[in-house]
């Protein structure tokens, strides 16, 4: 089985990485995964309820990008 070694991390064909870094071009890579459920018993659809002007899950992609912590934004 071929290994590789991503920064300090080891893994083998096949498996998951045994740390949660990934390395790009020699940097690391941070990516961000924000979920937003669509129900809500208290509030049906409130990441789309505007707050503001904003939409809530705005507040929260602003958050994100305004934070520097992340290398890319996928829309």
């Amino acid at each position: 089985m071929n290994s590789t070694t991503r920064g300090h991390c080891s893994e083998q064909e096949g498996q998951l990485p045994d740390c949660k870094q990934t390395w790009v071009n020699g940097q690391r890579h941070v990516a961000a995964l924000i979920l937003a459920r669509g129900g809500s018993k208290g509030i049906p659809l409130k990441n789309i309820k505007r707050l503001a002007g904003v939409p809530l899950i705005g507040w929260v992609l602003r958050a994100a990008l305004d934070s520097d912590m992340f290398d890319r934004l996928l829309k």
